[in-house]
C-alpha cells in the first residue's frame, strides 16, 4: 500500500507514501510508477487502484496532484494534499459480518497491472480503467495451507456510467481528464503511445485499438481472436515499424470464465461481474500474437 523513493548506492528509503492507509476494500497499490520531468523537475506519477491518481516530487514525495481518476469513485471525498490522507467516506466502510454495498472502486480498483503510459509530445498521460463497484462483506478465514485465503465475500457490477471500463487521458499536473471513452469491459491492455500521436490499447471483448493521443477519437481499431490483457508493444525492423500485442483473455476477469466458475460471488466477484465475456471469447482464452505494419 506504499509507494518508496529508495537511494540507488544504499537502498534506504528518502520517502514513503501509504495511499489507503488501513485499507479496508483490498484496494493493493501494485500499479506503477511513472517518471516524467517538466520545467526542470521529475515528477512521479501513479494512478491507483483506489481510485486516485497521484502527482509527487520525485525529489521529496510531496503531492503535487491527488484527484479521483473518474467521478463514480465513492470510498473517500478526496486526498487532503497537506497531509496526504484520505478523505473516507463512512457509509462505504467495511465491517465484517456486514455486507457493505455500492463501493466504487470494486476490489480490483480503476486500474490493475495494466500499465499507463507518458506522451512527451503531448504531456499527458493515458490510463486503462476498470469501471466497476461491489458490495464487500469481510468473514473470519481460518488459514489451510495450499488454499485461498481471502476472508470476505464480494459481487462485482458495473459503475454507474453502465460500462465496465474506459480509456482516458489526464494531465499529470492537476490529474483532471481531458478526454475519456467508454468501453463495455474493463480496459485490461497495457498503453503505447508514439511519436505520431496515436495512443494503442486492447480490450477484453478482442479489440485491438489506436485513438488520436489528442482528442481520444478512435481511429482504427482490429479484433484479435481472445481478450487483450497483454502490454502493445512496438519495434523497427530493416526500416519499417511494426506494432503488436499479445491477446489471451485471463487474469481476474478472465479467470471464471476460463475456469468454468458460475457463481457470483466466485474469484472474488469476478465470475458475476465478467458472465457477459463469454458471448466474445472462447473459454479457455487461446493465446496469440498479433502484429502490424505502419
Amino acid at each position: 500500500m506504499t509507494i518508496f523513493a529508495r537511494d540507488l548506492d544504499t537502498g534506504i528509503a528518502k520517502w514513503g507514501y501509504q495511499m489507503t492507509p488501513h485499507d479496508e476494500w483490498d484496494y493493493d497499490g501494485i500499479n506503477e510508477v511513472i517518471l516524467f520531468d517538466k520545467g526542470g523537475k521529475t515528477y512521479a506519477w501513479h494512478h491507483d487502484r483506489n481510485g486516485f491518481a497521484y502527482t509527487f516530487d520525485a525529489a521529496n514525495g510531496s503531492i503535487i496532484a491527488a484527484q479521483k481518476v473518474h467521478p463514480f469513485v465513492n470510498w473517500a471525498t478526496g486526498i487532503d494534499l497537506k497531509s496526504g490522507v484520505p478523505q473516507k467516506d463512512g457509509k462505504y466502510s467495511t465491517h465484517q459480518d456486514y455486507n457493505a454495498k455500492g463501493i466504487c472502486p470494486a476490489a480490483l480498483g480503476t486500474k490493475d497491472q495494466q500499465p499507463a503510459a507518458y506522451s512527451p509530445r503531448t504531456g499527458l498521460i493515458y490510463s486503462p480503467l476498470n469501471h466497476v463497484c461491489m458490495t464487500y462483506e469481510p468473514v473470519e478465514s481460518k488459514y489451510i495451507a495450499g488454499q485461498p485465503w481471502v476472508g470476505a465475500t464480494l459481487t462485482m457490477f458495473a459503475g454507474p456510467d453502465g460500462v465496465m471500463g474506459g480509456f482516458a487521458a489526464y494531465d499529470p499536473m492537476t490529474n483532471k481528464s481531458k478526454w475519456y471513452n467508454k468501453e463495455k469491459f474493463s480496459a485490461w491492455g497495457g498503453v503505447l503511445t508514439t511519436a505520431s500521436d496515436l495512443v494503442f490499447y486492447g480490450t477484453l471483448d478482442r479489440w485491438f485499438k489506436a485513438v488520436d493521443a489528442q482528442s481520444g477519437k478512435e481511429l482504427w481499431k482490429f479484433q484479435v481472436g481472445s481478450g487483450v490483457i497483454g502490454n502493445a508493444f512496438t519495434y523497427s525492423h530493416k526500416g519499417k515499424q511494426y506494432v503488436g500485442v499479445l491477446s489471451g483473455i485471463g487474469g481476474w476477469a478472465g479467470v471464471a470464465m476460463n475456469l468454468g466458475l458460475e457463481n457470483s460471488t466466485d474469484a472474488l466477484g469476478a465470475a458475476g461481474g465478467y458472465k457477459e465475456l463469454t458471448k466474445y471469447n472462447a473459454a479457455p482464452g487461446g493465446g496469440a500474437l498479433n502484429v502490424f505494419s505502419l
